[in-house]
């Protein structure tokens, strides 16, 4: 299997950022106590089947993308970050996230980016000094920010 290219794939060294200015435009915060995170990416599809067809036909439309991910800290120091999204999750904030293959100010570093809302989150004490908070995050209807993935130029 062919190795990929030095910071051209989320991977070990993935993390995830925020903002509460909208259309990229605003300084990124890290979220420095995620331990995982995904991005979701499906296209929906319609089958149809005209008279005289011989078989079922299947039409690949626009991408549904999300993201989804834990965070993980002690309990009692939850921290800026965590209370920021909390807030921004009760109150149905749309938030500006990326996912970077590395620092997101490094040059060649693959980056998601999406304009959504937390449409989950779920808080777990399953350790005792732990907590344990997962999320999913849904591109919000009327933004005109259209979801991407790039590479930091500069």
């Amino acid at each position: 299997m062919p190795t990929a290219s030095p910071g051209s794939v989320l991977g070990d060294d993935c993390k995830l950022y925020y903002s509460a200015t909208l259309g990229g435009a605003g300084a990124l915060t890290e979220v420095p106590v995620s331990i995982d995170d995904t991005v979701s990416s499906e296209r929906r599809t319609a089958e149809s089947n005209c008279r005289g067809d011989s078989e079922v036909s299947t039409h690949v439309g626009k991408p549904k993308h999300s993201i989804t991910g834990s965070l993980l800290f002690k309990r009692g120091t939850p921290g800026a970050t965590y209370l920021t999204m909390r807030a921004a999750y009760a109150a149905g904030t749309t938030l500006h996230f990326a996912l970077a293959s590395g620092t997101i100010t490094d040059v060649d570093q693959h980056v998601f980016r999406l304009e959504g809302k937390f449409s989950r989150w779920e808080e777990a004490r399953a350790d005792g000094d732990t907590v344990k908070v997962s999320f999913e995050i849904q591109r919000t209807p009327d933004s005109t920010y259209s979801s991407n993935w790039a590479v930091v130029a500069t």
